[in-house]
């Protein structure tokens, strides 16, 4: 048998079983690659959903306990002043009146009428026109055609409430839609002014006037506006006259939607999902009834006539798929729970229920929320599929070309790449010494020489990472391995590197003093990072630990000659920011000076967190440079310091954006109870959340110093 044909065999049966099977198990491990992408993307964005849906509903109780809380008051101070002026007599110089019919006239009307969006009526043809109203005035319709004169005390009386209406409009603008007060006598008095009351209009026989008078109270009820037709959410409150009799209603209306203009749902959901404003009421007679819709964002905006009452809507709770909605609402829990109701899988989330309250409900359909897993899926399997198709026509181009090489080229070709095989195998196995010897005059001659200058590289390259892992090691046993205990006082610290070595160092350094146990503590960081800042860091340290037991009292002295040293030891680019001080835990102080390391964060007894400066410039920059101690700190139970180096705040996120010292100051106060090593945990944890899939720019590093 020639030569050619068992190096045809050869190299069939060489590439073809190989290529097959990884064929085979490229197919297999990038199907099994596209399931498992697909589940846990199914599960992250489910998770992220439930936590921003949890984030959603707790943000619009509050937002929706500010609103009712913001009408409540504004009807409580409407009323006072209602009654006051009821209760004094007549001024001798009313203001103005304008009644409605005085708005369709160009002659009578108010000068400042204005139309604006939030004020608007549909008409017959189911378009919106706006209706003129003015801001300065407010409108009187007299019921049942009673004249101007039967009422002219208490006419005069109220012809000062443009005044108070428009003061309380101004604190919520967007939020009121009319202010209105109906009287026992007939007089309806409305702001802003405007005209187009009906004929046979009467205050006293609506709905909200009833049951505030029948109550006695603050009353809120969902009615038809009578001017712009939508419905609405009115707050209701009876007036007493001076003797105590009822003297009316004084009442202001909220346009429904705007309880969802602050309710920012994402814009991948806002589509479809739905949100609501419910009450539970638990001592209803039917249980199907307990459970009631008070608003929507999805209902009509318009209803066709105002006489007509809105009928109340409920979720029937007593569907099983429900159970655990009604035990939470029982319980006053939120929840955000994966419900299928009326046939449709969606995610409800909703908030905690207290006694007589609204609270809100979130409902986004299942598939809405999966759909970028589900697209990213497809997405996946379409890519999967055509790199096997691509594999298969690549498998192919190689046996082909396989045979054509083992036909043509035989021996010259296989002895250079037999000898360059064998070569690789001892290189990998460690002998940098290998060499071939390739003289065929072309590509597998240049091929060769490259080969042989790879072994001095690769052995270059090898001792490197020796010295580099040596070089960290020998770093990290230059920092404490463990955090001190210190009466009175619980400490913490933690270091990352972003290279092998870097330029960050911390101290825990135990003072020589036979009068009280004092602990030396010491934050510093090296421009730049690498082996260079590392060399810094080694002798800014072994400098420091020489210094400290003579200057331990004198830390401006201390500052100075370190940087005398630094100056005299260090290129002119490198220097070094450093915090030092001395904790003395029977007093509960601390001596620090700062050399150019700020900001250093101090959490107060009071909540407060105060950001202290640095007390002078960097080590190693000028020589001689003086260094003034800052004022001694005392600690409280308590009170926590914070020192850390810059790559903590300047930590940026895939966005570019730096995570910044307000981060820092607020994971202090959310964790002051915590201990000094969770908080530390804490806000590392927060730094890789933040910076995401950014790789990590500089060192960090960072000491706590919590006072017990």
């Amino acid at each position: 048998m020639k030569f050619r044909t068992k190096l045809l065999i050869l190299l069939l049966t060489i590439t073809l079983v190989p290529l097959s099977l990884s064929f085979l198990s490229q197919r297999t491990s990038m199907l099994h690659f596209g399931k498992r992408l697909a589940s846990d993307t199914h599960t992250q964005l489910n998770n992220s959903a439930t936590t921003l849906l949890h984030s959603l509903v707790d943000d619009f109780a509050r937002i929706l306990n500010r609103d009712k809380a913001m009408g409540l008051l504004t009807l409580q101070i409407q009323a006072q002043a209602v009654e006051c002026r009821l209760s004094s007599p007549p001024p001798e110089h009313p203001r103005p009146i304008f009644f409605s019919a005085d708005y369709a006239s160009p002659q009578n009307q108010p000068k400042d009428l204005i139309t604006t969006q939030k004020h608007r009526r549909p008409t017959k043809d189911g378009t919106l026109a706006s209706i003129p109203v003015s801001y300065s005035q407010q409108v009187i319709f007299l019921a049942e055609r009673k004249k101007p004169q039967e009422v002219a005390d208490e006419l005069k009386q109220i012809s000062s409430m443009p005044e108070v209406y428009r003061s309380l409009h101004e604190i919520q603008p967007d939020l009121f839609l009319w202010q209105y007060t109906a009287l026992e006598s007939g007089i309806h008095s409305s702001y802003p002014g405007k005209g187009g009351y009906p004929d046979s209009y009467d205050p006293r026989q609506r709905q909200w006037y009833k049951d505030a008078v029948f109550k006695g109270g603050a009353i809120q009820q969902i009615l038809t506006d009578l001017t712009t037709r939508n419905l609405i959410l009115t707050l209701a409150k009876p007036i007493y006259a001076g003797d105590g009799h009822l003297a009316g209603v004084t009442a202001l209306d909220i346009d429904y939607r705007q309880f969802f203009t602050d309710w920012s749902i994402p814009t991948e959901w806002a589509d479809d999902a739905e949100s609501m404003i419910l009450i539970y009421h638990e001592d209803a007679p039917d249980p199907g009834q307990q459970l009631e819709v008070l608003l929507r964002n999805r209902s009509e905006d318009h209803a066709s006539d105002w006489r007509i009452p809105v009928e109340h809507e409920y979720l029937d709770i007593t569907d099983p798929q429900l159970q655990e909605l009604q035990q939470d609402l029982l319980n006053g829990n939120s929840a955000v729970r994966k419900i299928t109701y009326r046939g449709e899988e969606s995610l409800w989330a909703y908030g905690a229920r207290n006694v007589d309250e609204p609270f809100p409900l979130v409902i986004v359909p299942y598939q809405q929320i999966i759909a970028p897993a589900v697209n990213a899926e497809n997405y996946v399997n379409q890519q999967i599929s055509q790199s096997l198709r691509i594999s298969a026509a690549l498998t192919i181009i190689v046996v082909a070309a396989a045979i054509l090489l083992a036909i043509s080229r035989s021996r010259k070709v296989t002895h250079p790449i037999m000898q360059l095989s064998t070569a690789a195998k001892q290189l990998s196995d460690g002998d940098f010494e290998t060499r071939v010897d390739i003289r065929t005059g072309d590509e597998l001659e240049n091929l060769g020489k490259i080969f042989n200058g790879m072994g001095r590289r690769l052995k270059e390259r090898e001792q490197m990472k020796h010295s580099l892992e040596l070089a960290k090691e020998i770093q990290q046993q230059l920092l404490p391995d463990s955090s001190p205990i210190c009466p009175n006082f619980d400490l913490a610290a933690q270091n990352l590197y972003c290279d092998e070595t870097g330029g960050d160092y911390f101290d825990f350094i135990a003072l020589k003093d036979s009068g009280q146990q004092r602990l030396g503590l010491a934050v510093g960081d090296v421009s730049g990072h690498g082996i260079g800042s590392a060399l810094v860091m080694a002798t800014a340290r072994g400098a420091l630990h020489s210094l400290v037991d003579r200057y331990e009292s004198n830390l401006n002295v201390l500052a100075s000659e370190l940087n005398n040293q630094l100056c005299r030891g260090t290129a002119n680019a490198d220097f070094m920011t450093l915090f030092y001080g001395v904790l003395n835990p029977e007093e509960r102080s601390l001596c620090w000076i700062s050399a150019g390391h700020a900001p250093i964060f101090f959490y107060r007894a009071d909540g407060q967190v105060k950001e202290l400066d640095s007390s002078g410039i960097p080590l190693g920059i000028i020589e001689e440079t003086p260094y003034e101690m800052a004022p001694v700190i005392k600690f409280s139970p308590g009170e926590i310091l914070l020192i850390g180096t810059d790559g903590i705040w300047e930590t940026r996120n895939t966005a570019g954006e730096m995570f910044g010292t307000e981060r820092v100051i607020d994971l202090l106060i959310q964790h002051a109870g915590a201990s000094a090593d969770s908080i530390a945990s804490q806000l590392l944890t927060k730094l890789d959340i933040f910076r995401g899939e950014h790789s990590r720019d500089d060192d960090i590093t960072l000491m706590v110093v919590k006072a017990l």
